[in-house]
């Protein structure tokens, strides 16, 4: 299956499930902060719970969901860009971006997914959006991040 940049949009008509999807957080994506890393894996966790509801749950769960997932999405990228500033990371302005895209993109699929009438959300582009863009910007950008703050640390 092809992954879409964690750039590209997601939305879509209600469509085929999420059979092949599949969001895992695994130790190769570990970038050596702790506490990245256990925040990274409730990220993962709550990702995949969002996507395997999204066949067969009700639209109403599908909606509380997201919100759950943008919530914790939103925390962690608060904390994140914190220590960034803290620690005076160059790369700062790009990294946040990267959030703020994620965070307008799991809000505009909640607007998509609310409209009465509307068709939902598709659940496999959903969640093939969903997992390219949680391993990319993990194995890169968070990595980048780590990086910098072992070395300041070593």
């Amino acid at each position: 299956m092809k992954r879409p940049a964690h750039g590209q949009a997601a939305p879509g008509a209600a469509g085929p499930g999420t059979e092949d999807v599949v969001i895992e957080w695994t130790p190769a994506l570990a970038v050596g902060v702790e506490e990245i890393d256990a925040q990274h894996q409730e990220l993962f966790r709550r990702a995949e719970r969002f996507v395997t509801s999204l066949s067969g749950t009700s639209r109403q769960e599908v909606g509380i969901l997201l919100s759950y997932l943008r919530l914790y999405a939103v925390t962690h990228f608060g904390a994140e860009e914190a220590w960034m500033r803290d620690v005076g990371y160059p790369d700062y302005g790009p990294h946040k971006a990267e959030h703020d895209a994620f965070v307008e993109m799991i809000v505009k699929l909640s607007t998509e997914h609310e409209k009465r009438g509307g068709p939902g959300i598709q659940p496999e582009r959903v969640g093939t959006w969903l997992q390219g863009w949680l391993v990319d910007h993990v194995s890169g950008t968070d990595t980048s991040f780590a990086r910098f703050l072992l070395a300041r640390s070593g």
